[in-house]
């Protein structure tokens, strides 16, 4: 077995610290600087999962000034194909779209070459449109059972493969970890961050789903601080609520205003953006409509400071 310890996780950690310290002490990071600093965007699921929600979104997007959007690559491989054009119906709307969330298998190798062209294919129908970043998540998995340890070479083989192609691309690649997925807990996290090839492989957490599956998502942005890149900004009640047990932002337990801090004083410049997200349950009537959960959400981020577009 190949050498997985490139660098451990103490020295990793005070590296990330030191970092993260100097930027604090620059006034120029100051958390007032957050609506000049920042790209705020919200992705497309609130609305609904498929094609055809795309238009919905975006006119609602658009009305409550977020400044870019996020769509599956799927989507826009559909617009592109079959609906007259992905650039003509975000054009329409006004809101750039920056960056798409693209999923494929880690776990089977027998699958990567496939993968990888799908990557490649999305990756290039995204830049065509203007979009900078790919939000990647590994494909789902029975969590029952699942022991990373035991497919970590196919794990991290085909992580470094799928963030080079994307790369190779001129996009960002950023890592999604998941509920349900080969990537959820916070020691699946560390392990894969400390591994992959991290010139290829930079970090998108979601911090909803972080604290979902039962990790300490302030403890993890910071200590990942130095390859964060894009970030899907969610809140997390628990229950059957309608959105899967996440929430609009401010009503649930994640410490976003904290995670807000932190990212103004580490992170001088980010490739992707903000993304406001809340997950949607086809099974639960949830209590907001998508644009009343949006709102609150939007009115929540004007009370750090931030501006929209309205």
């Amino acid at each position: 077995m190949e050498n997985f310890n490139q660098i451990n996780r103490r020295e990793f950690v005070k590296v990330v610290g030191l970092a993260g310290a100097a930027t604090i002490l620059s006034p120029a990071f100051a958390f007032s600087k957050a609506s000049e600093k920042f790209n705020l965007g919200a992705t497309f699921i609130l609305w609904g999962y498929g094609a055809d929600n795309l238009e919905s979104a975006l006119a609602d997007i658009a009305k409550l000034g977020f400044h870019s959007f996020e769509t599956f690559g799927q989507v826009i491989e559909e617009w592109e194909n079959k609906r007259g054009g992905f650039s003509e119906v975000v054009e329409k709307h006004g809101v750039p779209i920056l960056s798409a969330f693209c999923s494929t298998d880690i776990l089977d190798p027998t699958k990567r070459k496939g993968e990888v062209e799908k990557l490649i294919r999305w990756s290039k129908l995204l830049k065509k449109s203007g979009g900078k970043v790919i939000e990647w998540c590994p494909s789902g998995v029975d969590r029952k059972g699942f022991d990373y340890r035991k497919h970590r070479k196919n794990m991290i083989d085909s992580m470094n493969e799928y963030a080079q192609a994307i790369t190779d691309q001129g996009l960002i690649c950023a890592l999604h970890p998941h509920t349900g997925t080969p990537i959820e807990t916070s020691e699946e996290v560390y392990f894969v961050l400390e591994n992959v090839k991290t010139d290829y492989m930079k970090f998108g957490p979601d911090v909803g789903q972080l604290q979902k599956g039962g990790a300490d998502p302030v403890k993890i942005v910071k200590d990942f601080m130095p390859l964060i890149e894009h970030v899907h900004l969610k809140d997390y009640e628990g229950g059957d609520n309608g959105y899967l047990g996440y929430a609009p932002l401010g009503v649930g337990k994640v410490k976003l205003e904290k995670i807000m801090k932190l990212l103004e004083n580490g992170r001088e410049k980010m490739a992707g953006g903000i993304m406001f997200e809340l997950d949607y349950d086809k099974k639960i009537e949830p209590r907001f409509t998508a644009f009343e959960a949006a709102k609150i959400s939007r009115d929540f981020l004007a009370k750090q400071g931030y501006r929209f577009n309205v």
